[in-house]
C-alpha cells in the first residue's frame, strides 16, 4: 500500500524552493522597476538590489511591520520592498532615503489602510504594470487594495511641502 507523504514533508519541501523563486521574482520585479523608470534610471536591467525592505504581515492590527536596510546615501540606490500584506489594520512604509530607488513588489490590503512615507526625491514603481481596487481607494497604484486604502505621503519636500 501506498501511503501519501506527511503534509509537514511537503510544506518542508515547498519552504526550501521558495528562496530560489523568491530571487528570481525578485530579479523580474527589479528589472520592470526599472525599465519603468526609463532613460531617468541611473540602472539597468539585471542589476541587483542594494538593500531589502522586508515588510511583514500584519492581520487585525496585529503582525511584523517594516524592517530591512535604508540608510541615506549620497549616490543613488536600488532598494527592493518586498510585498507587504495588510489586512483589516494599519501599516506603514517608510522610505527614508532621498537618492532611493524604490521598487515594490507588490502590497495588499484588505479592509485597512496602508500608507507608504518617503522622502520628496525618492523614486517610487511596482514590479507590475499597475495595481488594482476593489471597493477601495490605491491612491499609489502600487498594490492591491480590497475594501481598503493605499497611499503614498511625501516628507522632506523644499518649500515644506509634502
Amino acid at each position: 500500500m501506498i501511503r501519501p507523504l506527511p503534509a509537514a514533508v511537503l510544506a518542508f519541501a515547498a519552504l526550501s524552493l521558495a528562496p530560489a523563486l523568491a530571487l528570481a521574482d525578485d530579479q523580474a520585479a527589479l528589472d520592470e522597476c526599472i525599465a519603468s523608470w526609463g532613460k531617468s534610471s541611473p540602472f539597468r536591467k539585471g542589476t541587483h538590489a542594494d538593500g531589502v525592505i522586508a515588510t511583514g504581515v500584519k492581520v487585525f492590527g496585529i503582525g511584523k511591520g517594516s524592517t530591512g536596510d535604508d540608510p541615506v546615501t549620497a549616490k543613488p540606490r536600488l532598494v527592493l520592498v518586498r510585498p507587504a500584506v495588510n489586512v483589516m489594520g494599519r501599516s506603514t512604509i517608510r522610505l527614508e532615503n532621498p537618492k532611493g530607488w524604490y521598487c515594490f513588489r507588490s502590497n495588499v490590503t484588505v479592509m485597512g489602510k496602508m500608507t507608504i512615507e518617503a522622502q520628496c526625491d525618492a523614486h517610487i514603481a511596482a514590479g507590475r504594470d499597475q495595481g488594482t481596487t476593489v471597493g477601495a481607494a490605491d491612491e499609489s497604484n502600487k498594490g492591491v487594495a480590497v475594501f481598503g486604502a493605499l497611499r503614498v505621503n511625501r516628507f522632506g519636500c523644499k518649500g515644506g511641502n509634502g
